[in-house]
């Protein structure tokens, strides 16, 4: 029975709604994701070998020379899929399941592994967890208190669906995984009520962490313990130890970027170790060097970096951390004019936009750059959320439309000049 550690998912751009589908069920079971953008990605860019290969799109160029054990193909993805009501999720679910579930048989599990991953996959579709976790990680802090309220009653339903109330936590590795990756969650939308956690920290903790210890290639146990000690202060060590002792095994691969990502994060905020943070920053740009939140952070680096500056020749009026929010705007303007944006990568269109428009039109001018006016600050505040394919295939259902837009204008109008780039 051999184990599953990794995926692939091999798309085009069009099929990023089936895409977000399926990378949350690997993400939810603690199986480490990367994605392949046929009109994006580069074939040299990915050297990683993964468990398996996902297969949404097979006609790209060199897409045979990405390294897997396994492919697997899904079929009947196209780019017109709705997946705008729980109803249309669930049916493309149920309808993606065998090819999904075709995986364990590769990988020659027994009856009761395939079982349980059969079990822990119906857990994710009936519970509609993809679609609700990928709201909750976008717009939990701009959720009133009912909607906060339901997310909690959907992860708790879900973890009933892995488990029963009475039944021991054992068995398949992934189940055992997603179970207090919903406990997690729960916590963390706990924080956000103000009220108490409903599981101790350092017992979910400790239960992750042991599922790495059982097999030591399982690394994803210790991220998700490293991520649930660096949200309680009195955990901060263990978290740190956790996270590291995942980047000493998985630090040269390109799944690895969020690990370096989250850890960076962690320094630069709660330990406000701009120095150690910055090093993690630049070990992500190695393993991932086009991924936009690497690209802002070396923008925002430049962008203090003169802002400190004690030395006259170092004080430049920011014109290289201009240059690089510059190209990084204009990168996602691109994605923005093919249709399928999606909303984080819009956040940063949004962030970069922000701080472009603060530099004197004659000057971006002379610097070669379309100035930034507050029309077009308002533009994708308002109109790019709305007009993406990707939010009108998921996300904009008839009664949730306004609302949503609603969420994302407030958490645009919550960034000020003075602090955006230390935001994420």
């Amino acid at each position: 029975m051999e184990n599953l550690y990794s995926v692939r998912i091999i798309r085009r751009e069009n099929q990023v709604v089936s895409g977000v589908y399926i990378k949350e069920f690997w993400m939810f079971c603690g199986v480490y994701v990367n994605e392949f953008i046929i009109e994006q990605d580069k074939v040299s860019g990915d050297k990683d070998k993964v468990t398996c290969n996902i297969i949404l799109q097979e006609n790209g160029v060199g897409i045979d020379e990405l390294k897997a054990d396994y492919n697997i193909k899904v079929t009947g993805i196209n780019d017109s899929i709705n997946l705008l009501s729980k109803d249309r999720r669930i049916s493309f679910g149920n309808q993606i399941k065998g090819d999904i579930l075709g995986i364990s048989k590769c990988l020659k599990w027994n009856k009761n592994g395939v079982e349980e991953f059969k079990r822990l996959y119906e857990a994710f579709v009936n519970s509609d967890f993809a679609y609700n976790n990928y709201l909750t990680h976008l717009f939990l802090e701009q959720f009133g208190y009912d909607m906060k309220i339901t997310q909690l009653e959907i992860l708790n339903n879900c973890m009933d669906e892995i488990y029963a109330r009475d039944e021991e936590i054992e068995g398949l590795i992934y189940r055992r995984f997603a179970y207090f990756n919903c406990a997690r969650k729960i916590n963390r939308i706990c924080d956000s009520l103000k009220v108490a956690r409903v599981f101790k920290d350092e017992r979910v903790m400790i239960a992750a962490h042991e599922l790495s210890v059982e097999n030591e290639e399982f690394t994803m146990g210790n991220v998700l313990a490293g991520l649930i000690g660096l949200s309680k202060k009195k955990l901060w060590l263990d978290g740190e130890i956790y996270i590291q002792k995942t980047l000493d095994r998985e630090a040269y691969n390109k799944y690895s970027a969020f690990i370096y990502y989250a850890l960076a994060h962690y320094y630069e905020k709660q330990r406000k170790n701009k120095k150690e943070a910055w090093r993690l920053y630049q070990n992500m740009q190695k393993v991932d060097s086009n991924n936009y939140r690497m690209l802002f952070k070396y923008a925002a680096y430049a962008f203090y970096k003169n802002k400190y500056a004690t030395h006259e020749l170092h004080k430049n009026s920011y014109i290289n951390s201009w240059i690089l929010f510059f190209e990084l705007y204009n990168l996602i303007e691109r994605q923005v004019d093919r249709g399928w944006i999606q909303p984080l990568e819009l956040e940063y269109y949004y962030k970069c936009a922000r701080i472009l428009s603060d530099i004197p039109e004659d000057k971006a001018v002379r610097m070669g750059m379309q100035p930034i006016k507050a029309e077009d600050i308002k533009r994708i505040e308002v109109n790019d959320f709305q007009k993406s394919n990707f939010m009108n295939k998921i996300l904009f259902n008839d009664n949730l439309r306004e609302v949503y837009k609603k969420y994302f204008r407030d958490k645009m109008e919550s960034y000020r000049l003075d602090n955006i780039v230390e935001q994420y």
